[in-house]
């Protein structure tokens, strides 16, 4: 008798549409490509900031191709709030957890702002908290930097005034990230670069160029004609 003994169930009516994974669309400051890419790992733990009863540290640093994401643990002695407690505020909480990076150069980006992916390229660092999980005791944080620092160091900052932990700087070396970041393997090479907008362009256009001028919006192949623009003081304004 089979351990799996249900079988295949049968599909559902209207099912899912299969989607594929396009190439890489080379916007390495929006967050890891983790789809694409594996991620060189620099086993780096150190302490970042510490208390009485309170530890935050370092526990190692995935390296893609032109970013980073820190990996971030909090250990505590006494109960924790629940949640992610690296989060980014409109009005920051500057006793709460703060993390943030200042470059070689001097650019620098904080947990302090919220940080929104943007279509085109940023003028300065970004950092962005992209989760986290844990315990009351204890708590893991990922915390994606972008771009690589240049040669030289990378102070990376906490601070938690709260857990009696004063602004606390790490150096980490630009360079062996930099080198680490040749390691970062890419998964699928030679993936078709996504069409338009991606698939709901795709499926909306197949879907269009399929309606006749008779079951259709219109007669020009399913596509909705634009409308007259109304002209200020004209009859029926």
């Amino acid at each position: 008798m089979s351990f799996f003994s249900d079988g295949p169930r049968e599909r559902p009516l209207f099912p899912v549409r299969e989607q594929e994974l396009f190439g890489y669309e080379g916007r390495p400051w929006t967050g890891p490509p983790a789809d694409h890419i594996v991620p060189a790992l620099l086993p780096w733990a150190m302490p970042l900031g510490r208390s009485d009863r309170t530890i935050v540290a370092l526990r190692s640093v995935e390296v893609w191709p032109e970013a980073m994401t820190l990996r971030i643990a909090v250990y505590s002695r006494d109960a924790m709030d629940g949640g992610p407690l690296i989060g980014h505020r409109r009005i920051p909480d500057y006793n709460s957890l703060l993390v943030g990076v200042l470059f070689p150069d001097g650019s620098r980006a904080s947990s302090e702002a919220i940080s929104v992916p943007t279509a085109g390229e940023p003028h300065e660092p970004v950092l962005r908290v992209e989760g986290g999980s844990g315990s009351q005791f204890h708590h893991e944080h990922r915390v994606f930097v972008w771009p690589l620092p240049e040669d030289g160091t990378l102070d990376l900052v906490v601070q938690w005034l709260d857990r009696d932990i004063p602004e606390t700087r790490t150096g980490l070396d630009g360079t062996q990230l930099r080198e680490a970041a040749r390691e970062a393997g890419e998964l699928w090479p030679g993936l078709a670069r996504r069409p338009g907008n991606g698939v709901a362009m795709r499926q909306v256009t197949a879907e269009m160029n399929g309606v006749n001028g008779t079951n259709g919006v219109n007669g020009t192949g399913g596509l909705p004609q634009r409308l007259p623009r109304r002209i200020p003081g004209a009859p029926g304004e």
